[in-house]
């Protein structure tokens, strides 16, 4: 999916794309990303596969497909670790959806937990300097209870409200964590959130920020590099947009 074309540069980007695909076995399209005859080898990985196609529910989630390749490769690198999966920034729980089916959360990984934090009612107003989001993104009708329903057979997954950081101080927070996905929009939350959680990862854990690379998210990118700057880390920069930290040994 490539926002803010319309329907008649849709379609020539959809000719041209045709075009190229006759000369190359594949290519990838979509999330504002193009790729041309790379390998792909995720979509010959027929249980992430499974996970992703059970979890599509529409256009736009569809086109996250290399960004949710990303997540299952971190996932299944971390669920060798010690330590719960957090994610901050839920929405409707399509990312996580996907990682919970393809890592069998509810069996393999019955021993470990995993806590989405979100407000389930859009970003709060005094966590929108800076962000290219409105006050009124993300929010829907009984949003909360409809991801609970969601995570239902995964007694494991722990879906908690509330606004982050300010959560952390009244909700039960994981002591280890082997894998953490941030994707709030926001600069002020994602800071929040490293401020309580970066030390509590594990050594080999993955931090993946979902809009680390976006230059909309330009705010999140420079506050973020100057947290990982100050602990000598760096901020690997993917061509899906998100960024990428492994916590080495102390």
């Amino acid at each position: 999916m490539f926002y803010g074309l319309n329907n008649d540069e849709l379609k020539l980007l959809d000719q041209a794309l045709d075009t190229i695909n006759k000369l190359y076995p594949r290519i990838f399209a979509g999330d504002h990303l193009i790729t041309v005859g790379r390998c792909m080898a995720f979509l010959d990985d027929q249980k992430f596969m499974a996970a992703y196609n059970k979890n599509v529910r529409n256009r736009q989630e569809r086109s996250l497909l290399w960004r949710l390749h990303t997540l299952a490769w971190a996932g299944r690198h971390c669920s060798r670790l010690p330590g719960s999966f957090v994610e901050c920034g839920v929405y409707k729980g399509f990312c996580s959806a996907v990682l919970t089916d393809y890592l069998d959360f509810s069996t393999a990984q019955a021993s470990r937990s995993y806590y989405l934090y979100d407000t389930f009612e859009g970003i709060p107003v005094d966590h929108l300097e800076g962000s290219p989001v409105d006050k009124d993104s993300y929010k829907e009708a009984d949003l909360y209870e409809q991801v609970c329903e969601r995570f239902r057979p995964h007694p494991n997954v722990r879906v908690i409200k509330g606004r982050v950081p300010d959560v952390f101080s009244v909700q039960e927070v994981p002591d280890q964590i082997a894998f953490l996905h941030i994707d709030m929009n926001s600069a002020t939350a994602e800071i929040g959130a490293l401020e309580v959680l970066f030390e509590r990862v594990v050594p080999g854990g993955m931090i993946i920020f979902d809009d680390y690379g976006w230059q909309a998210y330009r705010a999140q990118k420079d506050q973020e590099n100057a947290f990982m700057d100050a602990r000598d880390y760096s901020i690997l920069e993917l061509p899906t947009g998100q960024g990428l930290v492994v916590k080495r040994e102390a």
